[in-house]
């Protein structure tokens, strides 16, 4: 999988960035998606490319769930969307080919 520069969730266009010590003010973070500045950010220090692309599907869920107002407990917030995310993954990865007949408008 390609990491891009920018992905659209919910009409939104979100700019995807690698930053180096990304945290949450007290723990280390993998990813984070900034709905009000339209960001993704992914880690570029603890985690191989394997591991972004996955951060990546955790946050795009994040971002479809609040651009859906799904309702999720936040006591499960993030193994829900963790086992989502690692699911969309694994199937894009051993499927994409499959899955896609994507055509470029020219």
């Amino acid at each position: 999988m390609k990491l891009p520069e920018s992905i659209r969730i919910g009409g939104v266009d979100y700019t995807i960035i690698e930053k180096s010590g990304l945290n949450n003010g007290t723990d280390v973070c993998y990813g984070y998606i900034d709905f009000q500045k339209s960001i993704i950010e992914l880690n570029s220090d603890n985690q191989d490319h394997q591991k972004k692309c996955l951060t990546l599907w955790h946050e795009i869920v994040h971002g479809i769930a609040e651009h859906s107002n799904v309702n999720i407990a936040k006591s499960d917030e993030e193994t829900i969307v963790d086992t989502i995310a690692k699911g969309i993954y694994q199937v894009l990865q051993d499927n994409g080919n499959a899955l896609f007949d994507i055509q470029s408008h020219e």
